[in-house]
């Protein structure tokens, strides 16, 4: 059974491309994601100050971040695109927002607080056939090796010339 089940051959491109085509809006897509600049802070007093600032001079932002952040500062608060469910409340807030606008301070898990800017919203989009190529390639052939086997014991099971626990 194990010779037979590993005989299955390697699926063609065709095969993986049919399943790609046919899966590609439900298995294989890059969610949206949001790029944030944050500015974050251990204080709620520090957050609101600057938040009072911000609503009239939003172009302090980055500067902002570089000087007062306690992270990411060397980049201006510039955050990594992330998808839905990630950094709390902070990450929800991020959705909310509209591209540039600016969020009230918000308090992070960890007692600090955050004030973010969204740079930029990124839309779901299906991923690349290259970079899922070898996975639904390995798919397919679990699939084939399974049939392989399901076949083949259904086979001697339905068979009645082959007898179980009998002598």
């Amino acid at each position: 059974l194990k010779s037979l089940v590993n005989s299955g051959s390697i699926p063609d491109s065709v095969a993986v491309l049919a399943y790609y085509s046919k899966n590609r809006d439900v298995k294989y897509l890059d969610p949206e994601k949001v790029v944030v600049r944050q500015i974050k802070v251990s204080s709620s007093f520090l957050a609101d100050s600057l938040f009072l600032v911000l609503e009239k001079k939003p172009s302090f932002f980055e500067v902002f971040a570089k000087n007062f952040s306690i992270n990411r500062a060397s980049v201006g608060g510039l955050l990594d695109p992330f998808e839905r469910g990630r950094f709390n409340h902070m990450g929800s807030a991020a959705f909310d927002l509209s591209v540039g606008e600016i969020s009230s301070p918000i308090e992070n898990l960890d007692k600090t607080f955050s004030i973010i800017r969204l740079e930029k919203k990124i839309e779901e989009k299906p991923l690349p056939l290259k970079r899922v190529y070898k996975r639904i390639e390995s798919l397919l052939l679990k699939e084939s090796q399974e049939n392989i086997k399901k076949n083949t014991f259904n086979g001697y099971l339905n068979n009645k010339n082959v007898y179980w626990g009998k002598e």
